[in-house]
Parts: structure tokens; C-alpha cells; sequence
């Protein structure tokens, strides 16, 4: 690989990293619904992992380029909430109109991170099962992946769009675990760490017996 290949692959790589970390952004301050952000913003993630799938040449390499980015997302999620929390009301009165786009900034920018680390999380997980089981095991536990991710997000959607029966309480989403609890009049919502990991890890953990149960009957 000469150097202008590398050099050139290393700008398309930054580029696509300012593109999904700069769309969120602009995502989180233009859109007022918050689950149309979202879907734009999970659209930037999706379209990241096509190409650093196309251009990485590698999972693993693909992996990588998606963490960096779901790590700078991160960092933006972090750097606004300390505004939000800790500097907010310095500001003039001129701001504070701004304030609720900044809080979608926040949002959009911490779900993003996560959806980019778990797709990058399932990367890794495909190229163990093709280390371990050969293109076969791969491409079969591969399939898993992608019914058992797709069978969690119809469900978690439905669960989503679900009304709202309660007016001051912590109300639950996600399923078969809560990840997420809305707050009430004096706020605490937010993400439930160890039901997100309970879910995410249902993922791999359905594919490996899916892809188990298939080597079996192939046999």
C-alpha cells in the first residue's frame, strides 16, 4: 500500500468521522421531535459502519473506526452535560432559549455512542465466530446477529410508541429489560446501564445458540 493510499484512506476515514459526529450534532439542534433525531441520528451511525466496512477492509479495522467515533460522542455527550449542570446559569438570558436544543444535543450525542459501540461490539463478535468456527460459523452466526438485532428493535419500538399512563413516575422502556425510565416533574430519568448491557448481551447470546442449533442441522 503506497503512502497516498494510506494518506488517503486515513482522510476519508476523518471525514467520515466529522460527518457522523457533525450530522449528529446538527441533527440534535434542528429537530424537535426526539425520536425523528434519533432515527437520523442512527442513520449516520448505520451509514458510518457500511463504510468502514467497504473501506477498512477488516471488521476488526471497521470495529476500531466505529468506537472512535462512538468515544468523540462521548466526549460531546460529556462536555454538555457539565455546561448544562455545572455553567449553564452563567450564561446571559439571551442563551437560555437554547438551552432545550443543547439538552437534544446531549441526548442524540449519548444514544448515538452507544448504538456505534454496539455495532461495533457485534463486529468483533462475528469475527470471533469466524476465527473459531470458519466462513460457515461466520456467515451463519452473522444472520443471527442480524434477526436476534432486528427482533429487539421491532419489540423495543413497539415498547417505545406505548402511551404513557402515569404523570410523575419513573416510566419503564425496554424489553425483556428496562434500559431506559423517564422521569418525572423533578427529572432523575435516564439510561439504566446494567438492563442496556442485559439486552445487548441477549444479541450474541441468541446468535451463538441460533448458530449452534444450524451447525447441528447442517450436519
Amino acid at each position: 500500500m503506497t503512502t497516498a493510499t494510506v494518506r488517503g484512506h486515513f482522510n476519508s476515514t476523518w471525514l467520515a468521522t466529522a460527518v457522523c459526529c457533525g450530522g449528529v450534532v446538527i441533527t440534535g439542534l434542528s429537530f424537535e421531535n426526539s425520536v425523528f433525531s434519533l432515527s437520523i441520528a442512527a442513520a449516520l451511525c448505520i451509514g458510518l459502519l457500511f463504510y468502514g466496512v467497504s473501506a477498512c477492509g477488516s471488521r476488526i479495522k471497521a470495529a476500531k473506526l466505529l468506537l472512535v467515533n462512538s468515544g468523540l460522542l462521548a466526549l460531546i455527550f460529556v462536555l454538555l452535560r457539565v455546561i448544562l449542570n455545572k455553567v449553564a446559569f452563567h450564561f446571559p438570558s439571551m442563551f437560555w432559549p437554547w438551552f432545550h436544543r443543547i439538552f437534544r444535543v446531549w441526548w442524540v450525542s449519548e444514544c448515538s455512542a452507544i448504538i456505534l459501540a454496539l455495532i461495533a461490539a457485534s463486529l468483533v463478535a462475528i469475527e470471533v465466530a469466524g476465527n473459531i468456527g470458519g466462513d460457515t460459523t461466520r456467515m451463519r452466526f452473522q444472520w443471527c446477529v442480524i434477526v436476534a438485532a432486528s427482533i429487539l428493535v421491532v419489540v423495543n419500538i413497539a415498547n417505545f410508541l406505548r402511551p404513557v399512563w402515569c404523570a410523575d413516575c419513573f416510566f419503564p422502556y425496554g424489553l425483556p429489560f428496562t434500559f431506559f425510565t423517564e422521569g418525572g416533574f423533578a427529572g432523575g430519568g435516564g439510561f439504566v446501564w446494567l438492563g442496556l448491557v442485559g439486552d445487548a448481551a441477549l444479541i450474541p447470546a441468541f446468535a451463538t445458540v441460533c448458530t449452534v442449533l444450524w451447525n447441528q442441522i447442517a450436519r
